[in-house]
């Protein structure tokens, strides 16, 4: 039965899988001519300097390990937006991204930055949620695992914004669809915990999704925007459970404006990945997106600590030292 399941989910799974392996900067005729001529002209067979290429290269991005290919492609980047704009054309995406300006070698420094302050937060609020004794409330376990995996996502975000590279990306991606269907995977634990059986199939069906969504995106034939739509569709139908749960809870459970709130603030801000303008003084909207998420784990792992609490009324709390 599970084989069956398994061989209809791949099925399905290919069926709605569209490929778009570039984007309309990297497929332009001059930005390949360019990358070839550079490419020819600075670095050996092996992709490495030349001698008197090797010279000139900022330290900056020898420290980050920005290979001849990659200033290539980088400096052939600049050359094919300003092409592109001299013809009245707007500034395109390369490999699925807006071009922006290295700042210590950082590819994306806003971005990188931003991710920096939401992984500051998770690990302030951790050290919050790290006070009540998981003696007296086992439970707590889980939120335990939730916040790993959210900082370890914030983690790959700053080390993918920084350096951009086949791995980081899959990294980058990987991880933040594990903080995406965690928070989803917390909502159905929290309403279904006591219908532990339907939990269980859930929790199954969810990982085994991630799985072999993981597995797609280590292929490196990354569709950027069906990788957004997975993230969307488990990141809408989390926040549609918690808002469930909140105004059930509302009365019973005043702390509930907090999940709301943080949920709703969350959906906001996703705005602004969506709209994906190109970068404006040094911020496109994936960056503002992350600086706008910044704030919201104050609110919701406050509301995890109550919820907690009101589980567990008698529960004990290490003193802070």
């Amino acid at each position: 039965m599970y084989k069956f399941e398994h061989n209809i989910s791949i099925f399905v799974f290919i069926l709605i899988l569209p490929f778009i392996l570039s984007s309309d900067g990297d497929r332009s005729p001059f930005y390949q001519n360019c990358v070839k001529s550079c490419s020819k002209a600075n670095c050996t067979l092996e992709g490495a300097f030349q001698e008197d290429s090797a010279k000139v290269q900022d330290k900056w991005n020898r420290l980050l390990n920005w290979s001849c290919n990659d200033e290539c492609r980088y400096q052939c980047m600049w050359r094919a937006v300003q092409a592109f704009q001299e013809r009245g054309y707007q500034v395109p995406k390369f490999h699925g991204k807006w071009p922006f300006k290295r700042i210590l070698g950082v590819q994306e420094p806003a971005s990188a930055f931003a991710s920096l302050l939401n992984l500051i937060t998770h690990m302030y609020m951790y050290s919050k949620l790290q006070e009540i004794s998981v003696r007296s409330t086992p439970h707590v376990l889980f939120w335990h695992a939730f916040a790993v995996v959210c900082m370890n996502a914030w983690i790959w975000s700053i080390i993918f914004h920084t350096r951009d590279t086949a791995f980081t990306e899959f990294m980058d991606y990987a991880c933040a669809l594990s903080m995406v269907m965690s928070l989803f995977i917390a909502a159905v634990v929290r309403i279904l915990y006591r219908r532990k059986k339907l939990a269980a199939i859930l929790l199954f069906l969810t990982l085994a999704y991630y799985v072999e969504h993981a597995r797609y995106l280590y292929s490196g034939r990354i569709d950027y925007d069906y990788n957004m739509r997975v993230n969307i569709f488990f990141g809408a139908a989390g926040s549609l459970l918690w808002l469930g749960w909140a105004w059930r809870a509302r009365r019973a459970r005043r702390y509930a404006w907090r999940l709301a709130a943080s949920t709703l603030l969350s959906g906001a801000a996703l705005s602004l990945e969506l709209l994906d303008f190109p970068p404006r003084r040094g911020c496109d909207a994936h960056a503002l997106w992350h600086f706008s998420t910044a704030p919201l784990p104050l609110l919701f792992y406050r509301f995890v600590i109550d919820d907690v609490k009101y589980s567990m009324p008698s529960l004990s709390i290490k003193k802070s030292t």
